[in-house]
């Protein structure tokens, strides 16, 4: 591009995709071992998996919350935003709140914000994995989350946030993931940090300087 008297484009990687990254290492760190089953996944997520209709009827629920009706999130989306409510309240007032137990979210490599949900889930429903989990889901539903709802552009705070809350937890890969790949300079334009974002820019580019990609 610079060969044809343009710019050098800004490089900024997808807040999500870095968010899910960040995600896997805390998990990694605090989600125990993984199993010896095919799928790989976390043992607290195959014991949701085999019990979950079950553990809903145990859960004992002691005081309602106020959650937004419609916050602009859909399907997956909503269930993690109302877990993350549910969190704060129980940590706020020292109760179990009412849930409203959706679906479990599917499991795919490339989407590690349904693993966000599986401890948030674990966290109410899996008594023996409270203390376990109690660090990533405080994370997860705090600065995690704060950053994952958020516009996906450009703010200096958003970077400290995050910084403080992996810095808590003490995750030193995690660390190194938000510092290497989060970009700290400011956008050349006003749009979200997203992969949506991304794709259209590479479909210009090619537009204007020819398919060098």
């Amino acid at each position: 591009m610079v060969g044809k008297g343009l710019e050098m484009p800004q490089y900024i990687g997808c807040q999500h995709h870095i968010l899910d990254r960040i995600l896997k290492h805390v998990l990694d760190t605090y989600g125990s071992k993984t199993t010896t089953k095919p799928s790989l996944n976390y043992k607290f997520i195959d014991e949701l998996l085999e019990n979950y209709k079950e553990l809903q009827s145990e859960y004992k629920a002691e005081t309602e919350m106020d959650v937004d009706e419609n916050p602009g999130w859909r399907d997956d989306f909503k269930f993690l935003y109302e877990l993350c409510k549910a969190f704060q309240h129980c940590k706020k007032h020292a109760v179990f709140p009412v849930i409203k137990w959706r679906k479990l979210p599917s499991l795919h490599s490339a989407r590690w914000n349904s693993r966000a949900i599986y401890t948030l889930i674990a966290y109410f429903l899996l008594p023996s994995w409270g203390s376990v989990l109690e660090l990533p889901a405080c994370f997860i539903a705090e600065k995690w989350q704060e950053t994952w709802f958020s516009t996906q552009k450009f703010k200096e705070t958003t970077y400290d946030n995050l910084l403080l809350g992996i810095t808590k937890l003490g995750c030193a890969s995690a660390l190194k993931c938000l510092k290497t790949h989060w970009s700290r300079a400011p956008s050349v334009l006003d749009v979200p940090r997203s992969n949506m974002i991304a794709k259209r820019a590479v479909k210009i580019s090619k537009l204007v300087v020819g398919d060098i990609f």
